[in-house]
């Protein structure tokens, strides 16, 4: 094993980083100014590669047309294919969601010119984005730009979507990727991402992975939004008339409205900052047992902190959820 003396330690140093310009120490990482990361939306969408997954018809591609509808409102140039869509759904889509009629939203309909051969499709978009500044680009769904092989494992998905990412943080834009689940749809699976096909791939090639699912109880659609950029959090979507699916708070808020005596105490003590067992126990004229075992729950779900003694809060981001 090599050794060192300070000075020869600094001249290796030297030496080594003009030949691996790419090598960085701790002590640089420490003073350079890194912004943090870009998100288009909030929890969703970040500039990077974002993958969309979820079973057939259970309402990707109006999710699609949903953020899309947003980004333009917030005035981001936006490109679409949407490789499953005619003319006449892809407007009737927009009529649904209420993107307005805007020049900032470009859309292909259908696999055609440029945009029907994974063999092209990459090279198309690379130049798309030559001569045009589109923030977002909607692939829907990501099959038809990949290079088709015998066997799709793991890096084939870091080969394929690696490049993807690359393109996406070369021109510092969102790329977005929709995906089917194929993966034993009856099964569920504790990592809401293992239902995709190539889903370790995927995992790693992507910066954030968007993952639609029927709900646990069945009563609800959930969006489970996990990536390298921020934290794990599960949306909750509702159906909105008779159509498609929207977000509407988190799915642990759903489900503890469900139940009825925590939820109870819960909005006790978002209301009540601080407050005792005792004092919940006699605003709610309720068992002190019952109170006691339901606390008990709310502090192991996280949905609040504090003791007996010094009495209980509604953690911050159950308060924001539930307020919006």
């Amino acid at each position: 094993m090599m050794s060192f003396d300070d000075d020869k330690k600094k001249q290796a140093l030297t030496a080594l980083k003009l030949r691996f310009k790419s090598i960085k120490g701790g002590d640089e990482l420490a003073v350079m100014d890194i912004p943090p990361p870009e998100w288009l939306i909030p929890d969703l969408l970040p500039v990077g590669l974002t993958i969309l997954g979820g079973p057939k018809k259970l309402g990707k591609s109006y999710l699609v047309m949903q953020f899309a509808e947003q980004l333009v409102k917030d005035g981001y140039p936006i490109f679409n294919f949407a490789g499953e869509d005619t003319y006449h759904i892809q407007k009737e889509r927009q009529e649904h969601v209420g993107l307005r009629a805007s020049d900032d939203y470009q859309f292909v309909a259908g696999r055609t010119e440029y945009f029907a051969s994974p063999d092209t499709f990459y090279d198309s978009i690379s130049e798309v984005l030559t001569m045009y500044p589109f923030k977002v680009i909607f692939i829907d769904v990501m099959e038809y730009c990949l290079k088709p092989e015998k066997v799709k494992d793991y890096s084939y998905y870091i080969k394929e979507l690696g490049r993807w990412a690359k393109l996406a943080h070369h021109h510092k834009i969102a790329i977005f990727l929709v995906t089917h689940t194929g993966k034993n749809a009856g099964q569920t699976y504790s990592n809401p991402i293992d239902h995709l096909i190539g889903s370790t791939g995927i995992g790693s090639a992507a910066d954030w992975v968007l993952t639609m699912l029927r709900s646990d109880d069945g009563q609800s659609i959930k969006l489970h939004s996990e990536g390298k950029m921020g934290k794990t959090t599960t949306f909750s979507m509702v159906k909105q008339n008779g159509i498609f699916y929207e977000i509407d708070g988190l799915e642990r808020d759903r489900l503890l409205k469900r139940k009825s005596a925590q939820n109870e105490i819960f909005e006790c003590i978002k209301e009540n900052s601080h407050i005792k067992q005792k004092e919940i126990v006699e605003k709610l004229n309720k068992p002190k047992g019952n109170i006691s075992r339901d606390i008990t729950k709310l502090l192991k779900e996280n949905y609040i902190t504090g003791n007996s003694s010094e009495g209980y809060l509604a953690t911050p981001d159950n308060v924001d959820n539930l307020e919006n």
